[in-house]
């Protein structure tokens, strides 16, 4: 393998995606040209925008798990409403997003960031385990059926209410 082709392999770029202008086009002369000693570093901003979301989300999802509801039955009320919320929010973002002009750090820090820290796939499928150690299969049961289909239902609303002209 010559220099150039090392280049290109540390590069992320395949030899063969460097021909003619898809050479210029994919940057693989950029590639040659700095040589297999000089990958960039990962950029910052997407970093950072998702870690800023994350704490916005995660400190959102805490405290409605301080303040909300512990019913005795079992059901896991507090965890069934912030996804349902979060379901909500990102299908009127992701609608609101599509006419708006905006960064795209914004994505990252709304839409996988906050959200994505807000809303919490591991807990429901956590508590879905416990109900059903406990013997609570109905209850597991119906709290599955809640949330996929309340989630679906959420986020085709908040879709709607986004695509709204304000």
């Amino acid at each position: 393998m010559g220099p150039a082709a090392a280049a290109l392999a540390v590069a992320g770029r395949g030899v063969g995606s460097c021909a003619g202008a898809i050479r210029r086009i994919n940057g693989c002369d950029n590639a040659m040209r700095r040589g297999a000693g000089s990958i960039r570093p990962p950029r910052t901003l997407p970093i950072l925008a998702v870690a800023a979301g994350g704490v916005i989300g995660s400190t959102g999802r805490v405290l409605a798990a301080e303040v909300g509801p512990h019913p005795a039955s079992g059901w896991p009320v507090t965890t069934l409403a912030v996804n349902l919320i979060g379901a909500f929010l990102l299908g009127a973002y992701l609608a609101r997003r599509q006419r708006a002009v905006t960064g795209p750090w914004s994505l990252q820090m709304w839409a996988i960031g906050a959200l994505g820290s807000f809303t919490t796939f591991s807990g429901f499928s956590l508590e879905v385990v416990q109900l059903l150690e406990a013997g609570r299969s109905g209850i597991a049961a119906w709290y599955v059926a809640a949330s996929m289909i309340g989630g679906l239902a959420a986020a085709i609303a908040g879709d709607a209410a986004g695509s709204r002209r304000l």
